[in-house]
């Protein structure tokens, strides 16, 4: 496998600097053999930000260039001497979202300012010999292969072996555990101070933002609606209307946290994201008065999303660990428990796609055939791929070109829906609640439902795209719910697989929800979109 060369080279910035590196990065990026696509967005961006610096700090500032690996990482980064050029200030504020954007989704240079340099650095991810979706499955498979293995022993030989996998297993489910709140809690706070201004938002985005709220909160809905005949649901105390709102009221009540200590302690995920929400909000209208309190909590968002990407390398052993204990126990005694997650949780992800493609074609008197055919290729990466990622550009052309959407529409409403536009991993978060309470016999009661609803879009919204990021999520979404935390195990074997579907239901609904948020901005072809591929 091939990986960047170690370099570092100076130049004095010019034109022919900037044309010198715009080759540079091309060639270190395909040594790092990223997506020739993904290269060409990149290098585009760089020479847009480098033509900025050449107007702003003149020709002749010292430039230097480096390449290669840091911490196990490779990394590109150029970095140019002279007075603080802020991007944001300087380039268009939409232009400059759109990075940031693309940032959290890990395709777009981070900018930075210290000790005299501005600094542009990307991070290509270490392509994988052998994919995430593999070794999860491949975890699986030998989690049972050793389980069955394993229980023909004698009792005594079971034992020792439980007394070394079991620890191992609850040390990484802890740290999970523990990061899980601080890193839903910083991502939030980064997301939003980091949209820049209230200014940037604008129309486009207040359209956007709260048309995929509204339209996740709605799709949880309805699947609780229709789930809820599959399950025993308690209706202690519903015949009381009054009790029943009382409860909710409180629900709602109790998400304004007492102190700042206790939701971290507790896991209390609504209270952390009440105030992630209320900080991040803080942050961005106090500007630049609170630069250094901004910069803390990037840093401190980066420090916890590393640490996250490092304890994601175990999933796979936490995957295995997790489908031997099971295989040990008598967990999967009532393997109907199991099947009906999967008889539930993919059908509801494909009947979201189903429901977003009929509504446009009607909406629009479009042939669903024309539609299938535009929505294929995204739909196609997402179900064999399980990443948002790998299907980012394809999802960007299919909008642009194929479905009409205005390229101003586009550039906010892809990037931004890809990290927080979560319908697919809502209903799955609904779906295994809902079976893990039924096999843990936890009471299934309207308010619970309600709080189940609440939670999956919430955690959803606020998880952070970066591997064991789900994991953490179903851990602190079964604490919300009073679901016990063994169930984490078997959650996780199944999200797996799951995820393919969940994928899928993701980016097509993003597709289809941009096209009805376009439309209402007045940003949307409808000739494009009508005709055929």
């Amino acid at each position: 496998m091939s990986e960047m060369k170690a370099r570092t080279e100076a130049f004095l910035l010019s034109a022919e600097t900037i044309d010198r590196l715009s080759v540079i990065c091309q060639e270190a990026l395909t040594e790092a053999e990223m997506d020739k696509k993904d290269i060409l967005r990149l290098r585009l961006s760089m020479e847009e930000i480098l033509e900025i610096w050449l107007a702003g700090l003149g020709e002749g500032a010292k430039t230097t260039l480096r390449t290669g690996k840091r911490f196990g990482k490779q990394y590109f980064q150029v970095r140019v001497a002279g007075n603080r050029m802020d991007v944001q200030a300087e380039n268009d504020e939409e232009a400059f979202l759109y990075n940031r954007l693309l940032s959290q989704a890990g395709f777009a240079f981070e900018y930075s300012y210290k000790n005299g340099e501005n600094c542009l650095s990307a991070w290509p991810p270490k392509k994988r010999q052998i994919g995430q979706a593999a070794l999860l499955l491949m975890a699986i498979v030998f989690g049972i292969v050793a389980g069955l293995g394993v229980s023909r022993l004698p009792q005594s030989a079971q034992d020792g072996i439980l007394a070394l996998t079991d620890p191992l297993f609850q040390m990484i489910l802890g740290a999970l555990r523990a990061i899980a709140s601080p890193m839903i809690f910083l991502s939030i706070c980064w997301g939003i101070f980091n949209i820049g201004d209230l200014s940037t938002i604008g129309r486009i985005g207040e359209k956007m933002i709260s048309g995929m709220l509204f339209a996740m909160f709605g799709i949880g809905a309805a699947a609780v609606l229709i789930l809820m005949w599959f399950f025993p649901l308690s209706l202690e105390g519903a015949g009381d209307g009054m009790s029943g709102f009382l409860s909710v009221y409180q629900m709602i009540l109790d998400i304004v946290p007492s102190d700042i200590i206790t939701p971290f302690q507790e896991g209390n995920i609504m209270q952390v994201i009440f105030m992630g929400v209320c900080v991040g909000l803080a942050l961005l209208i106090l500007g630049d008065r609170v630069q250094a309190a901004r910069s803390l909590f990037e840093q401190l968002n980066d420090v916890v999303s590393f640490l996250m990407g490092a304890l994601g390398k175990t999933i796979p052993l936490f995957v295995f660990l997790s489908i031997f204990s099971l295989m040990m126990s008598d967990a999967l005694s009532n393997p109907a428990g199991i099947i009906k997650i999967f008889l539930l949780g993919i059908p509801a992800c494909m009947l979201c796609v189903v429901f977003y493609v009929v509504a446009m074609s009607v909406r629009y008197r479009i042939s669903i055939v024309t539609l299938v055919k535009k929505l294929f290729p995204t739909f196609l990466i997402g179900v064999s791929t399980a990443s948002s990622a790998a299907a980012f550009a394809s999802n960007l052309e299919t909008c642009e070109k194929k479905l009409g959407i205005s390229s101003k529409a586009t550039n906010f409403a892809v990037p931004l829906g890809q990290v927080t536009f979560m319908p697919g991993v809502v209903l799955c978060f609904i779906v295994v609640s809902l079976c893990m309470a039924e096999n843990y016999d936890v009471s299934i009661t309207p308010v619970w439902l309600v709080m189940c609803v609440l939670v999956s879009v919430l955690v959803a919204i606020a998880a952070p795209p970066v591997p064991g990021g789900s994991v953490a999520c179903y851990a602190v979404v079964f604490t919300q719910l009073g679901i016990p935390v063994e169930a984490v195990a078997l959650a996780v074997a199944v999200n797996s697989i799951l995820d393919f579907a969940a994928t899928t239901a993701n980016l097509t609904s993003l597709q289809v929800e941009t096209v009805f948020i376009a439309s209402r901005l007045d940003m949307l072809d409808e000739e494009v979109l009508r005709k055929n591929c």
